[in-house]
């Protein structure tokens, strides 16, 4: 493969710099999932004024009605009154929870290069043809189980190796993106996310399949190894503020 003159970023390289740069909260900060106590399976981040949630179970998002705000704010400070409490529980935005199920809110690495940013080299045939297989796969079960059941399937196949190998994650990469040449590439996101995460997942590569939403509201998805997004541009991932990842 002929050497450009502009160098792909390597997830080591991106692993250094966030280590320089650890005091710089825009780098490694908490997923912005407020609270243990919504219920299970909710998720919620804030763009601007807005409170945005994401229902997994259900597979849907929905903003927080005008009417709720000053109850959520009031629960997000940490002494909500009494009434407050009782409008959430009934509109079903927070619910009991037993302490042994409390989870601290998990870390998230804020993506800080992408390798669709730089050449990427090219792949074989019968590579990019099991992409394209494999995300028609992926499009078939969201059609026929949902997405709930697929991030349980996500979780239990995670490698143990917490890592990403640099030649895997970028072989993988470039069939990604030479297969949207022959696969429509638009609004195909969470099936292209899917796919790639199993696959490298099947290479022992541990890799995060991140949901995020921006306002006006719009959602997306994308797949990243610790701060290198492997499915976008980084300019197209920065507009979007990240609610949940798997």
């Amino acid at each position: 493969m002929a050497s450009s003159a502009r160098s792909a970023p390597t997830i080591e390289s991106v692993r250094r710099a966030a280590v320089r740069r650890h005091a710089d909260r825009s780098v490694i900060a908490p997923m912005p999932i407020t609270s243990s106590y919504l219920r299970p399976g909710l998720h919620h981040c804030r763009v601007g004024d807005d409170h945005i949630f994401f229902d997994l179970p259900a597979d849907r998002y929905f903003l927080l009605p005008p009417h709720f705000h000053f109850a959520f704010e009031s629960y997000l400070s940490g002494a909500p009154s009494d009434h407050a409490l009782s409008q959430l529980l009934t509109a079903g935005l927070i619910g009991p929870v037993q302490a042994d199920d409390l989870l601290a809110p998990p870390t998230f690495t804020l993506p800080a290069a992408s390798l669709v940013d730089c050449p990427l080299g090219t792949a074989s045939v019968p590579h990019i043809l099991r992409v394209i297989w494999m995300q028609r796969r992926a499009r078939a079960e969201l059609r026929r189980v949902g997405i709930f059941d697929i991030v349980a399937q996500l979780e239990r196949g995670r490698p143990r190796n917490t890592s990403c190998d640099e030649r895997v994650s970028r072989n993988i990469a470039a069939a990604f993106l030479l297969s949207r040449q022959l696969v429509p590439a638009a609004d195909q996101c969470l099936a292209r996310g899917i796919a790639m995460k199993r696959l490298l997942a099947q290479r022992g590569c541990d890799a995060r399949l991140v949901f995020g939403v921006t306002m006006p509201f719009s959602a997306h998805c994308w797949v990243q190894a610790e701060g290198v997004v492997l499915t976008d541009n980084l300019d197209i991932i920065r507009r979007y503020q990240p609610i949940f990842a798997v």
